[in-house]
């Protein structure tokens, strides 16, 4: 990260170089009081300004980086000025006033990103407590309250450290803890609906346990819908765009029992997977997102 900032800076003052030298040979020439002048103008800029205050609410280095340069510039500045040194005392200032005007726009682009990472967290939070109202419901059913109990309390502290680190400025560490608990959700509701541990291993010996395996996973997949969708599915709009899918994942789902009728486990298994994609596609199209 310091290297990048580095970089950044380096980069900076290459392209204000050939900046200030277009300025250099057009300004005209400043009396040391116009250059004290600017020197009040570039320490209100750097302190107290609209600007410095966007500059030190960013938690982006780079934008750091930029205004830790800036600030030096201007303790450079300040001394050119104390040894009667006015054009590089100018100099100075001229090159603090771009890099802060870098970090600025850099802290600009950087609250957009930001603004977007805390939307998709919240989009990503808002399905994971749906999916998790639906497993408390079937934990119910099942007779199960105790199991889905365990996983709630496990989510809910998972949910407690996304939130926390969307609080410190990390949205992205956020979204990954929130998949997590998506999965976790999603395969307990996996192993309540065939009745198997709420943990399913990974390694299968044959092909045809593979396309058993995948075959679950899409009937967990089209129970989601279900679960999750009978409201969304009232609005017509929502309906027609989710079904386009859904009707492509039953032909896919029926082309792979097809190919598992035929013994043709490996066409089976990936035509099982992209049937649960499109299921996945339209769980995502009614405005709940899902890894996978």
């Amino acid at each position: 990260m310091k290297l990048l900032g580095l970089m950044l800076i380096v980069l900076s003052m290459l392209c204000v170089n050939s900046s200030y030298a277009t300025y250099s040979n057009k300004r005209i020439h400043k009396t040391m009081k116009q250059t004290q002048q600017q020197m009040k103008f570039v320490k209100k800029l750097l302190n107290v300004s609209s600007a410095a205050k966007k500059v030190k609410a960013s938690e982006d280095v780079n934008v750091q980086s930029l205004y830790r340069a800036a600030k030096d510039l201007y303790q450079k500045a300040l001394v050119n000025i104390d040894d009667r040194n006015g054009d590089a005392a100018a100099e100075s200032l001229f090159y603090a006033t771009e890099m802060m005007f870098r970090a600025v726009k850099l802290a600009g682009k950087q609250k957009v990103v930001n603004d977007n990472d805390h939307r998709l967290f919240e989009l990503r939070l808002k399905s994971v407590n749906a999916l998790l109202d639906a497993l408390q419901r079937i934990g119910k059913i099942k007779g199960v309250a105790d199991k889905t109990d365990k996983v709630k309390s496990a989510v809910d502290v998972e949910i407690a450290n996304a939130k926390a680190l969307i609080k410190m400025g990390k949205p992205f560490s956020a979204r990954k803890v929130i998949d997590k608990a998506y999965v976790e959700i999603k395969t307990a509701i996996s192993g309540l609906r065939s009745g198997d541990t709420l943990v399913r291993s990974l390694h299968f010996k044959t092909k045809k346990d593979e396309y058993l395996y995948e075959l679950d996973r899409n009937d967990t997949h089209k129970m989601l819908v279900t679960l999750l969708l009978a409201d969304k599915m009232k609005n017509p709009r929502t309906k027609a765009r989710a079904k386009k899918f859904l009707d492509k994942a039953a032909a896919l789902r029926k082309k792979a029992e097809e190919y598992a009728d035929d013994g043709d486990y490996e066409k089976a298994v990936k035509t099982c997977e992209e049937s649960t994609k499109q299921i996945v596609r339209a769980i995502r199209s009614s405005g709940f997102f899902i890894p996978g």
